[in-house]
């Protein structure tokens, strides 16, 4: 079992390093802020596509950090992101793993936004996002060929089999079995 299997958005921003945190001061609680708006949504869906076909573009970093920012600071848009869908991620990502990882929970914000209908549809919308990674993975080899994911080349072979469906639902499964398994650290247990 990998620990944290599971993040949020929040958590899985920090740790790849996609957020900067402002510096806490004593001076200023943490406002909430309301719900998206219909320009931002509009926005992340065009941000979320431009990432899909130019993930290395010249402002393609600045727009990244911007959708995955405002993914964590609205309320009514949830991502869960789990890191089983691309193998073994290492403590420290190399190459495009970032562009690639992050791609899928933009494109499934986007996907939300785009067909609200099935936003409970958990199977769709992990899907899309994984489509989403995997057309932002192969618009990084058009750019550098160098960058290959071996795990991406065979969930893209996956796809173009026809098998991805069942991979993202298995996939989930073992997510969701994972992160069951793993003990809440705020929570106290009796030693066994």
């Amino acid at each position: 079992m990998r620990a944290h299997s599971t993040w949020t958005i929040g958590i899985f921003s920090l740790l790849f390093g996609l957020l900067a945190l402002p510096p806490a001061t004593a001076q200023q609680p943490p406002q909430k802020r309301g719900p998206s708006t219909a320009e931002e949504r509009a926005r992340a869906v065009k941000v979320a596509h431009q990432l899909e076909e130019d993930p290395l573009g010249k402002d393609a970093k600045d727009n990244r950090q911007w959708v995955i920012q405002w993914i964590v600071d609205i309320p009514d848009i949830t991502v869960t992101e789990c890191d089983d869908f691309f193998g073994k991620i290492p403590k420290t990502p190399r190459g495009h793993m970032r562009e690639i990882v992050s791609q899928m929970v933009i494109s499934m914000a986007a996907y939300m936004i785009e067909h609200p209908d099935k936003v409970k549809d958990e199977q769709a919308v992990a899907t899309a996002g994984l489509l989403g990674s995997l057309k932002t993975y192969q618009s990084i080899l058009k750019v550098d060929p160098d960058a290959r994911w071996p795990y991406v080349d065979k969930v893209v072979q996956m796809r173009d089999q026809g098998k991805l469906d069942d991979y993202v639902s298995d996939t989930r499964r073992q997510c969701a079995q994972e992160q069951e398994e793993e003990p809440d650290p705020d929570t106290m247990r009796a030693a066994r």
